[in-house]
C-alpha cells in the first residue's frame, strides 16, 4: 500500500470519527431539551430591577407550605403568618441572589423529566419551590420554579409556565420554610448576663436562684429558706435557660385561651427584668414575653424584646420547657424547717 493510500485511509477514519462525535453531541443536546438547542438568555428575570426597594411583595410556595411577604414601613412582614416581622436581611439577600442568577445552558423541556431536576409544580409532593416577586403595582418581576441544587452549587430553574428548564450559576438561600423568615432565635441574652432567675413551676413551690457574685459561674438557691441544691451547679441549667432560646413557631397572643400555667422571670446584671409566662396548649407550651428596664443600661434591650414579642406567643421545644419551669424537687433538698411565723 502506497503512502498516498495510507494517508487517504487515515483521513477517512478521522472524518468518520468526527461525524460520530457530532451526531453524539447533537443527541445529548436533543435529550436535554427534548426539542431543540437554545442559547442561554442573559437572565431569567429581565424585569427585576437593580433597586431592591422596588420589590414590594414575594410569594413562596413549596410542597410543604405557602408564604406571603410584604414590604412594610418597618421592613418585611409575613402576611401569611398574621403580619409577624420577617428577616429583612434574608429578603435582601434573596432578591439580590435571584437577580444575579446566570443561565449556563438549557436542559429538558419535557414535563415528565422535571421531577428528576426538582422542577415539578409545587403542588406535587416532589415539586420545586415557586418564587414570585411583584412591585408595588402588582407587576410580576420574577416568577420561577427553583429546583435541585447540584454538588457543584449550580441550580436547575425554569420560568413558571415556560417549558424550558435551565442550569444556572449562583446561590439561592433557603427560604421555603416560614421558620427561616421569623428569626425565632432573637432571644440571646448570654449566660454571663443573667444574675437571678425565679421559677413558678406548674406544680409545687416556686424558687429563686442567684449568683453569689457577678464573677460566680454557678447559681445558689436563695428561696425558699431551708433548701440547698443537690450539687454545685444543679440549678445552672434552669437559671440560664434564657441565655439563648430558639422558638419553634409563633402565633397571635390572642389565640392563647387558657390561664397561665407557669412562669420564669430573670434579672440581668445590667437591670433587665424579663418575665416569660408559660401556657399549655394541645400542641405544646407557648411563651409570652414582657421585658422591663430597671436601669438606663437595660432600656435598649427591653425595647428590642418588646418590639419583637408584644402581641405574640412563641412555641417552645420540650427541652426548653423542661429546663425553664423545672420543679424544685430534683434540684434541691430541704435541710431545715422554715421558721415559724
Amino acid at each position: 500500500m502506497t503512502a498516498t493510500l495510507i494517508r487517504r485511509r487515515q483521513a477517512l477514519i478521522a472524518l468518520g470519527v468526527a461525524v460520530l462525535l457530532l451526531v453524539s453531541g447533537l443527541s445529548v443536546a436533543f435529550w436535554r431539551t427534548g426539542d431543540s438547542i437554545s442559547p442561554p438568555p442573559a437572565t431569567l428575570t429581565p424585569r427585576l430591577p437593580d433597586d431592591q426597594a422596588l420589590v414590594f411583595e414575594m410569594e413562596i410556595e413549596s410542597p410543604a407550605e405557602r408564604i406571603l411577604l410584604w414590604r412594610g414601613l418597618q421592613g418585611w412582614i409575613l402576611v401569611s403568618h398574621e403580619g409577624f416581622p420577617a428577616d429583612s436581611d434574608l429578603a435582601g439577600r434573596l432578591i439580590a441572589a435571584i437577580a444575579a442568577l446566570e443561565p449556563i445552558g438549557e436542559r429538558t423541556r419535557r414535563p415528565a423529566r422535571y421531577d428528576a431536576l426538582g422542577l415539578g409544580d409545587p403542588d406535587r409532593p416532589d415539586g420545586g419551590t415557586r418564587l414570585v416577586m411583584r412591585d408595588g403595582n402588582e407587576r410580576v418581576l420574577a416568577d420561577l420554579i427553583i429546583g435541585r441544587q447540584r454538588p457543584d452549587g449550580r441550580l436547575y430553574i425554569r420560568q413558571t409556565g415556560s417549558p424550558e428548564s435551565w442550569l444556572v450559576s449562583g446561590f439561592v438561600p433557603e427560604v421555603a420554610s416560614a421558620a427561616q423568615w421569623m428569626e425565632l432565635d432573637f432571644l440571646a441574652l448570654g449566660r454571663a448576663a443573667i444574675r437571678e432567675a425565679c421559677v413558678l413551676p406548674e406544680r409545687g413551690a416556686g424558687y429563686c436562684l442567684r449568683r453569689p457574685s457577678l464573677s460566680s459561674e454557678s447559681f445558689d438557691i436563695v428561696s425558699p429558706n431551708g433548701y440547698r441544691l443537690v450539687s454545685r451547679g444543679a440549678g445552672d441549667g434552669v437559671a440560664t435557660t434564657l441565655a439563648r432560646v430558639r422558638f419553634r413557631d409563633v402565633r397571635p397572643a390572642r389565640d392563647i385561651r387558657g390561664p397561665r400555667d407557669a412562669e420564669h422571670r430573670i434579672t440581668t446584671v445590667n437591670g433587665l427584668e424579663l418575665t416569660v409566662s408559660v401556657f399549655r396548649e394541645d400542641n405544646g407550651y407557648w411563651a409570652r414575653l414582657v421585658a422591663v428596664a430597671q436601669s438606663d443600661a437595660a432600656r435598649e434591650m427591653a425595647v428590642a424584646i418588646n418590639d419583637r414579642a408584644d402581641g405574640w406567643a412563641f412555641l417552645m421545644s420540650d427541652l426548653t420547657v423542661d429546663r425553664l419551669i423545672r420543679p424544685l424537687p430534683g434540684l434541691a433538698v430541704q435541710v431545715s424547717e422554715p421558721p415559724r411565723e
